[in-house]
């Protein structure tokens, strides 16, 4: 019984089906031609017809006469009939699915094979990432003449053997190579060319077609930054990202990520953007770590667009996506490997001993004072004759090499079937730092796999898993390898690392720090990320829904260990001419500090989507989701010191005084949770209409206070889709897009329990010493009062408005992005100074969200490309970004009545107060004629009376609106391929930005700029360019540098091998490469690096490098 109704039920749904393809046969057959050709070819024709139906015709070039003469009229012709009419007599079409496919009807290159050998008859289906057919799909046979064309339901059929390969190729879709072996039937995905057809961008929870997109985004793809230099991957984003600001302030091994601004900064606290990393937020320390190799794309939203990410949107937000294997696609290896080499961009040049001694004695001329230094110490100094007593050293020399090495390698594998694809890498760098015995150096080590199964045509699940391993060794004095640096830089040239014989002189020694004689500091940290995801495609039973779930834990691991020992050092005692080998001072005997840290955070998200097309021109998707954060950290401490030896470095092994152990450890907890969506509508393409909404609750605030609302809006309207727009222009206007946008982001990125009144331990006598006498005068653990809580603390809003013309010329020839944006940054929190008088001793108020900010500008972005022939081809692109900000509130203490240019509200953030030099009192009528300080002398700037009251006073100063931070920030790349060579060259610059360089003058305690030394103000050099030395100045624009720079950021020449060359040894293709970074800078600064930050120069600097590379895929 059960039998006949299934077969009864199987004779229905074929008579259902049969119906169906009855109804577009007549649907197809209803649609009617109207047009008069004379002397037409048969593609104008062909052309016609598809522009009436809004049918697509697909056939192969070399079986269809295309040039054929057509002279016909139709009025109201069925469009079979017209097919019927135009096409010759051996070719045969099919109608289906809105396309029409033409063939022969009898293809001799199918018909005409003979089975040979072990050919055998192969057959397959061609369909799109959504599984519809592709209809004139070519596939060839590799080496040989067949091949075939897939029919109106994207099938094939062809005799080849076990151990021939099939290329299927499609116009629009990338090209796919299988090998037959033992299989008889295919099913073949192909992948959407995004170079040619409309690009896809990440948007956040989704994807959406650029063409479509009304928000502003800004989108590089991982092979660019593939020829990054650098060894980190935030320092490839500068110069390449319109409307992004990165900063490289440092070259340090293991500690150079770049400083990001998405457009700037909005807020007085955090300016950091959200970083988001195949879908999970709160990888961001993970960014600058990855490898390029496994990079897919890098996408910036930076408007209204990120309010989708809520109340950690609102400097922006950074979208990364890794690479993930292919449908069908036979196994792919690659194996990279670049050798770099490193050196300092620039140092800055320090006096040797004559010229220092010098200028000491100079400068002690000023005053009258004893000279330092006698004709023929300074003699002995120049000519060496006394290399113990009087050296002359070039610690730079001493300390740093010529060149350090770095060198990064990998190998990946991607590829997949019908049911299982896979993409997996493996890369390993090492980066030596720029000191002598290598004191710093870093290595890294990182995986990844990205699965993706089909479990049924339903369901898909993918799980992706990547580990880090990360080993940073530094010096273990001083505590910092910026401190190496500033040791180095301060050292006086009159005193020597090493005696004439290699014995090892005493004092602050930066030789010694570079030998690793103070032990050592090693930190270990392994990273684990992993995202398990469930995909539930609806569309058999609902049309265009499919649900989503994300499942993502992450744990990192730090362990450091901070070793310390005395040192041997030998002095001279230049009486007796004898060497005493003395112990360091420092600390008198090793110590051992061990610090860890471990994190975790577990991300749970769930997501419906609906993606449908209806009356054929109306796309409407939505997409409504929920997602729960939990984050927890955990630190420990534990120190011993007085060791008895350094031969063991254990905590065991220490005193067993307590006095001499230290041990601490805390823990901390957040939790967000959020309801998110996003409803877009597009009508042809044309008119587009986005809303988007996040509804974030967090732990950050007090109850009543945990939840924020942050909606988006925008709109867009390609007016080159309107009919009087393409009769005019639409020969060579490809696109014109208006779009604007508004929405509100939040930002809860501050200290945790600012709603709560704080309280600490302390075990001091000095606290409550009446109380604490009570318990013998000893120490005891007791609890004080910290910071008061403000329960009405609540999240920071950003409102940003942005309005963008897109253009494109001729697919792609010519092309421009111009935006106007603009953010009001409120609820910032600071502390109430000015309307809280100081006579009320409250001097410890909690913040209150009370401050604003406003930050706008415009950026451009401008590309050109065209091939100029089959071997040559070559692209341009530019971007700018201007940005500027303004406190407009902060409620800041009063300067007085008279004195309201003092106040940092009006001016952009990060200015600071300065006397604005206007000479140098050079003779005696100079400090009679111009206002003076106390302790003025002959040689020392002159400052300018800003309030007029004949006295250089602290209301003397005034504000810089330019800070390190530019105000504009551009970039060009420029990309060329000849031939098998190709050739990449970026420019990176900014503008509108001040470096506050204070060199070194004060000779008292260190060497001094040799500038200082050849140009400051003495009684014989009263015309001087430098005030005189000796003499710590403060804040004075006198220092204020100019830090605007054009930079080449980044070169490379590759040559590709030709493939012929190749295929005998089973390898696809061969690349060999030269290149570099941060080869050259043209700027007004002489020794110090223009990205520098550091008022003292006393911080690791940034690197040059020249490399050198190779990747071979098999």
């Amino acid at each position: 019984m059960n039998l006949i109704m299934n077969r009864t039920q199987t004779r229905k749904w074929r008579l259902m089906a049969l119906a169906i393809l009855c109804l577009c046969s007549l649907a197809a057959g209803a649609q009617t031609i109207t047009k008069s050709f004379k002397d037409a070819t048969l593609k104008s024709v062909l052309e016609e017809i598809e522009r009436q139906t809004k049918y697509s015709i697909a056939y192969e070039a070399e079986e269809v006469n295309v040039n054929k003469r057509i002279t016909d009229e139709f009025e109201a012709t069925p469009l079979r009939r017209v097919l019927e009419r135009v096409l010759d007599k051996d070719l045969t079409f099919d109608i289906k699915n809105r396309m029409i496919a033409i063939k022969r009807a009898h293809s001799p290159r199918q018909t005409q094979q003979r089975p040979v050998g072990t050919q055998k008859r192969i057959t397959g289906r061609v369909v799109d990432e959504k599984g519809d057919p592709l209809v004139g799909a070519v596939i060839k046979l590799k080496g040989e003449d067949a091949n075939a064309v897939t029919d109106i339901d994207g099938n094939f059929s062809l005799l080849a053997s076990s151990g021939s390969e099939l290329e299927i190729s499609y116009l629009g879709y990338l090209t796919q190579t299988i090998s037959v072996k033992d299989r008889e039937n295919f099913k073949v995905v192909l992948k959407e060319n995004v170079n040619q057809l409309d690009e896809v961008v990440a948007i956040g929870y989704g994807t959406q077609k650029k063409v479509t997109l009304t928000g502003s985004t800004a989108t590089t793809s991982g092979k660019i930054l593939e020829s990054n230099s650098s060894v980190n991957l935030s320092q490839g984003l500068a110069g390449r990202l319109p409307g992004v600001i990165v900063n490289n302030r440092s070259g340090e091994p293991g500690n150079d990520d770049a400083i990001m601004y998405i457009r700037g900064r909005s807020t007085l606290g955090d300016n950091k953007p959200l970083i988001v990393i195949d879908g999970v937020a709160g990888r961001g320390d993970e960014f600058g770590r990855l490898s390029g190799d496994e990079i897919e794309s890098v996408t910036v939203l930076k408007d209204a667009s990120a309010a989708i990410y809520g109340s950690r949107s609102a400097n922006g937000v950074i979208l990364v996506t890794t690479k993930r294997g292919q449908k069908s696609a036979k196994p792919t290896i690659i194996f990279s490997y670049d050798l770099g080499m490193q050196q300092p961009t620039r140092l800055p040049k320090m006096a040797n001993a004559v010229e220092f001694t010098k200028a000491v004695n100079a400068d002690q001329a000023i005053e009258g004072d004893p000279q330092s230094y006698t004709d023929e110490m300074i003699q002995k100094y120049a000519d060496g004759s006394d290399p113990v007593m009087y050296p002359n050293t070039d610690w730079y020399d001493e300390v740093i090499k010529p060149l350090s090495l770095q060198h990064k390698y990998g190998v990946t594998a991607q590829g997949g079937t019908e049911m299982f694809t896979y993409f997996a890498s493996l890369n390993g760098q090492y980066q030596d730092g720029i000191y002598r015995k290598s004191a710093t150096n870093y290595t890294q080590y990182n995986m990844r796999t990205n699965l993706d199964f089909n479990v049924t045509d339903w369901l898909s699940i993918g799980f992706d898993m990547s580990a880090r391993e990360q080993n940073k060794h530094y010096s273990a004095f001083p505590s910092d390898q910026s401190g190496i640096f500033w040791v180095t830089y301060r050292a006086k040239p009159t005193s020597a690392a090493y005696f004439p014989d290699g014995r090892l002189r005493g004092g602050l020694n930066p030789a010694v720090m570079v030998q690793n004689l103070t032990g050592y500091d090693r930190t270990k940290i392994h990273t684990l990320n992993t995202t398990l995801t469930a995909r539930i495609n609806l569309d058999k039973w609902i049309k265009g829904l499919s649900l989503e779930g994300h499942l993502a834990y992450d744990k990192t691991n730090s362990y450091e260990k901070n070793w310390k020992t005395p040192w041997n050092y030998w002095s001279y005692d230049e009486v007796s001419g004898e060497y005493t080998e003395r112990t360091s001072t420092y600390w008198p005997s090793p110590s051992l500090d061990e610090y860890y840290r471990g994190w975790h955070s577990l991300t749970l998200n769930g997501q419906i989507n609906y993606d449908r097309i209806f009356a054929k021109d109306h796309h409407v998707s939505f997409m409504f989701g929920g997602e729960q954060n939990q984050y927890r950290i955990d630190r420990f401490s534990a120190g011993r010191s007085s060791f008895g030896s350094d031969a063991l470095d254990q905590l065991f092994a220490g005193t067993a005084d307590h006095n001499y152990w230290s041990n601490t450890g805390n823990a901390a907890e957040t939790a967000r949770r959020s309801f998110f969506g996003r409803i877009n509508y597009d009508y042809m393409s044309k008119y587009m209409l986005s809303f988007i909404f996040r509804w974030d609750g967090s732990e950050n605030f007090a109850k009543g206070n945990r939840w924020g609302f942050f909606p988006g809006i925008s709109a867009g309207w390609r007016i080159s889709e309107e009919p009087f727009v393409k009769k005019a222009w639409g020969s060579w206007l490809t696109n014109l897009k208006l779009r604007a946008s508004y929405g509100e982001q939040g930002n809860d990125n501050i200290s945790a329990f600012q709603y709560l009144t704080t309280y600490s331990y302390t075990t001091s006598t000095n606290y409550l010493y009446n109380y604490i006498t009570q318990f013998g005068g000893a120490d005891a653990n007791i609890i004080i009062p910290g910071i008061v809580g403000n329960p009405n603390v609540t999240w920071e809003v950003a409102k940003t408005w942005n309005i963008g013309l897109d253009g494109n010329i001729k697919n792609g020839l010519f092309s421009w992005e111009l935006e106007f944006f603009h953010t009001r940054r409120s609820n910032i929190l600071v502390q109430r100074n000015a309307s809280v008088p100081a006579y009320t001793g409250l001097t410890s108020l909690p913040d209150e969200n009370i401050g604003i900010v406003t930050n706008g500008g415009f950026e451009l972005q401008l590309s050109h490309q065209k091939h100029v022939n089959r071997d040559f081809m070559y692209s341009i692109a530019a971007n700018f970004l201007y940005a500027k900000n303004k406190i407009k509130f902060m409620d800041e203490t009063p300067w007085g009545e008279g004195h309201e240019y003092l106040q940092q509200t009006g001016h952009p953030m990060g200015s600071s107060l300065y006397y604005h030099a206007i000479g140098i009192y050079r003779t005696e009528e100079d400090l009679k004629n111009y206002p003076s300080y106390s302790g003025a002398t002959l040689g020392q700037l002159i400052y300018e009376d800003i309030d007029g009251d004949d006295k250089i006073t602290t209301y003397d100063r005034q504000r810089s609106d330019l800070t390190t931070i530019p105000q504009v920030v551009f970039g060009v790349t420029f990309n060329a391929q000849w031939k098998n060579f190709d050739f990449m060259m970026l420019l990176q610059g900014q503008a509108r930005a001040k470096f506050y360089y204070e060199p070194l003058i004060d000779y008292n305690f260190s060497n001094i700029d040799r500038d200082a030394a050849l140009k400051a103000w003495t009684l014989d050099r009263t015309d001087a360019e430098w005030p005189r030395i000796g003499i710590r100045y403060g804040a004075t624009d006198f220092w204020h540098k100019d830090a605007s720079f054009l930079r080449l950021k980044n070169l490379e020449i590759g040559y590709t091998f030709p493939k012929p060359w190749l295929a005998s040894v089973g390898i696809t293709n061969v690349r060999i490469y030269i290149g570099g970074y941060n080869l050259l800078t043209f700027d007004k600064l002489k020794y110090v690096d223009p990205e520098n930050s550091d008022v003292n120069i006393q911080t690791y600097p940034q690197t040059r490098i020249y490399n050198a590379g190779i990747k071979v895929t098999f």
